[in-house]
């Protein structure tokens, strides 16, 4: 299980998404423009892993709140009718953003809190061909959803 239990909320602009920064919450805004339609609900800031201490180290919320500064934090979870949506959102995606969204899969299979398919999912606003090679070999859906210069790309369909 996660840190703390992901709390699921409905998937609409609020303009405020925990520890997004301001580019990442124009993205993501963009990404729900496109998307909202298939998702059932996301939760925000979802921390996986992290150093769990010694119970005489401190009490129960004290250990939790430790485990949860070091914990990996995902930017979003998005639940779709069949289907879990691990969202990294990163502007001008590279490789560390692909590395990202693996390992926050990876830990989300150790501190399992559903049992929907897991997809590895990064949203941005444009990146190479390079790093668009490199998601379908790793089997990591890319989600363009442009920029405020260029028309929005067509919804891409996923599983789920």
């Amino acid at each position: 299980m996660p840190v703390y239990e992901p709390l699921v909320v409905r998937p609409v602009k609020t303009g405020h998404y925990p520890h997004m920064a301001p580019r990442d919450r124009v993205i993501w805004e963009r990404f729900l423009d496109q998307y909202t339609p298939r998702l059932a609900g996301v939760a925000y800031d979802v921390a996986l892993g992290g150093i769990v201490i010694d119970p005489a180290a401190g009490d129960h919320a004290t250990r939790l709140a430790w485990q949860y500064t070091t914990a990996l934090k995902v930017d979003a979870i998005a639940l779709t009718q069949d289907a879990c949506w691990v969202i990294e959102v990163r502007p001008e995606a590279g490789v560390s953003a692909l590395g990202a969204v693996l390992c926050y899969v990876a830990m989300a299979r150790v501190d399992t809190f559903t049992s929907r398919p897991l997809i590895p999912v990064v949203v941005t606003d444009r990146t190479s061909p390079d790093i668009q090679y490199c998601a379908r070999e790793l089997g990591v859906t890319l989600l363009e959803v442009g920029t405020a210069e260029q028309a929005a790309p067509p919804v891409i369909e996923l599983a789920g």
